[in-house]
């Protein structure tokens, strides 16, 4: 996450800090209306939906010396925002010690409703099964206090999410339906995509892969009318991976490329560790086996921040996997003890988690009864709507057959297409830099090579190794390497000659093939390429890029094996004379 819980706390202690020094030396702020406060009130709860939080708890700060004038119920509200925030700031005990000093005072039913419900979320999230139950219980409980059954979606829902983990399924999906159905009758859009994401994951969770695309599609088209990019990117990454399960690779990629901007702009690192395990079960799925071990490595240690443990176990296999294909297999027999441990602490969060659902007992006549009657609700409207819907169906079934069929066939043809073009330019292509790789770089020098000899003219061939990059991957990162391997490719790039030919034929290898150009135009450009190396910022400014050349011009007759292996005996030499300079085949 880009901000921390202590910016939370830090501005709520610096808001009380500051009324008090006002109150201390004489001055009040500016007072402010209860109908003013209200009205920031209403923006900050919009922002804490539609932007990232740190924007709504700059507006709840500057309301915080202002909470003297503001009515009861205007201070409830504002606290639960702040729980929010704290939450998403990652201080969640913070946020439950927000809700336990709310709770423990008086306030509306619906206000109260509400509070349950966070406080169930943030126990979840912290793994406290027994205070979630308990907070979901005391939420079904106030449903006979709601007028017009307004806010019972909220513990439905997480009853059925609750009871997805715990194995009961077929209760988990009658709660989720149950949570659908009020909410929509009572809810907000917004509302409407949690309880549809959320019976989405309990068909996930189950098995029921097709029912759970469904419900995933339709809760990710409630979601982008929502405005919230938390839920919307959240759903969104749990429909990506259901996706990948289906072997849609093309369209999980694309949706996976929507979860994580939202997840982003919302700045929510739970979904964002949780979007990064899935991406990564498709990139291990398509071969991306360097790119799933560099994102793994990256979100492992939120997974396990998070105790997340069946995911740190699945991540710590596919890293296993990822070593034992490189040959590590020291590597991966470590990765597979570190998975047997996050297996064993599932165990333990598993039992905790049985326990506590064994030791709450639901009020189990009441709730049936609401559940049956809210069944045969959604029945009677099913129904209904499919009486309206049948004769229109039989209407337009004749003649929308024919156009639906014209359509797939369109839709059919666009994707084959589609596919046929992108695997075309991934087969040419370096997937890093964007310039030819290693097998259609030398495809191109062997067409070049023939041109020239036919022609008599001249044909050069450049191989550069960039110095050291070792230490760039061992004391940088990584990602520091493949910033400072684009930057490679774009200098070298932008300063080659109209119809000279650039490929990524190694890790840190590159090779360029010039035709018909002299000795002192290949000098002129090596330097050119030496200076822009130096200017490259890939984020380690105390060791600056330098590459070693080897240069080989091509004889009468001389086959491209022949001139690729003198390039590469003069590259060694460069190499053995100290790297940063350029050795010519020919300069004995």
């Amino acid at each position: 996450m880009k901000s921390t819980g202590a910016t939370t706390t830090f501005g709520l202690l610096a808001g009380a800090a500051l009324c008090s020094l006002l109150a201390l030396v004489g001055v009040r702020a500016e007072e402010m209306t209860t109908e003013q406060f209200g009205e920031k009130l209403d923006r900050a709860r919009e922002l804490n939906v539609s932007a990232p939080w740190q924007e709504s708890q700059e507006l709840l700060d500057e309301l915080a010396q202002h909470l003297p004038q503001a009515t009861r119920d205007q201070k409830i509200d504002y606290w639960l925002l702040v729980s929010r925030n704290q939450a998403l700031a990652g201080e969640i005990e913070s946020g439950l010690a927000t809700l336990r000093e709310l709770l423990a005072g008086p306030m509306r039913a619906v206000q109260r409703a509400r509070a349950y419900r966070r406080a169930a979320n943030l126990t979840m999230i912290a793994r406290k099964w027994e205070e979630t139950f308990e907070y979901i219980i005391r939420g079904l409980e106030l449903r006979d206090r709601l007028e017009g059954d307004e806010e019972i979606y909220a513990p439905f829902s997480l009853a059925a999410y609750l009871y997805a983990l715990v194995g009961e399924h077929e209760t988990a999906i009658e709660y989720g339906h149950a949570s659908v159905d009020n909410a929509r009758a009572h809810g907000t859009v917004r509302d409407r995509c949690v309880v549809h994401g959320r019976l989405a994951f309990v068909y996930k969770s189950a098995g029921q892969y097709e029912t759970a695309l469904e419900h995933y599609r339709e809760a990710v088209s409630i979601c982008l009318e929502s405005g919230d990019d938390l839920f919307t990117g959240t759903i969104q990454s749990g429909f990506a991976d259901l996706l990948r399960h289906a072997g849609e690779y093309d369209r999980a990629k694309a949706a996976f490329a929507q979860a994580f901007e939202r997840l982003e702009a919302a700045d929510y690192g739970p979904g964002l560790a949780e979007a990064s395990l899935y991406k990564a079960r498709l990139l291990e799925e398509t071969g991306r086996l360097d790119r799933m071990r560099e994102l793994l490595e990256d979100t492992l240690p939120r997974l396990q921040d998070q105790e997340v443990w069946d995911y740190v176990a699945e991540a710590r296999e596919m890293l296993a996997r990822a070593a034992a294909a490189r040959g590590e297999f020291r590597n991966a027999v470590e990765h597979m003890e570190q998975s047997l441990d996050a297996h064993r602490r599932l165990l333990d969060q598993n039992r905790a988690r049985q326990l506590a659902y064994l030791q709450v007992v639901f009020d189990t006549r009441t709730q049936q009864q609401e559940l049956a009657l809210l069944r045969e609700q959604r029945r009677a409207a099913e129904l209904k709507a499919a009486s309206r819907s049948t004769d229109r169906r039989i209407r337009w079934l004749a003649s929308g057959a024919a156009v639906l069929a014209l359509i797939a066939l369109l839709l059919v043809l666009t994707h084959v297409l589609r596919g046929r073009q992108h695997f075309r330019r991934l087969s040419r292509l370096d997937s890093l830099t964007r310039i030819d790789n290693h097998t259609r770089f030398f495809q191109a020098a062997a067409e070049m090579l023939k041109h020239a000899q036919t022609d008599e003219h001249a044909l050069t061939l450049i191989i550069g190794d960039i110095d050291h990059f070792k230490r760039v991957n061992d004391r940088f990162g990584h990602m520091a390497g493949d910033r400072a391997l684009r930057g490679v490719a774009r200098a070298l790039r932008s300063r080659c000659p109209d119809g000279a030919r650039l490929g990524r034929v190694g890790g840190e290898e590159f090779a360029a093939c010039l035709p018909d150009v002299g000795r002192e135009a290949v000098d002129a450009l090596l330097e050119r390429w030496r200076e822009a190396l130096a200017r490259i910022d890939y984020g380690g400014d105390d060791l600056p890029l330098t590459m070693s050349f080897g240069v080989a011009r091509a004889r009468p007759g001389e086959s491209l094996a022949s001139l690729r292996l003198r390039a590469d005996e003069a590259l060694y030499r460069a190499k053995d004379d100290g790297r940063d300079r350029i050795v010519f085949a020919d300069a004995q």
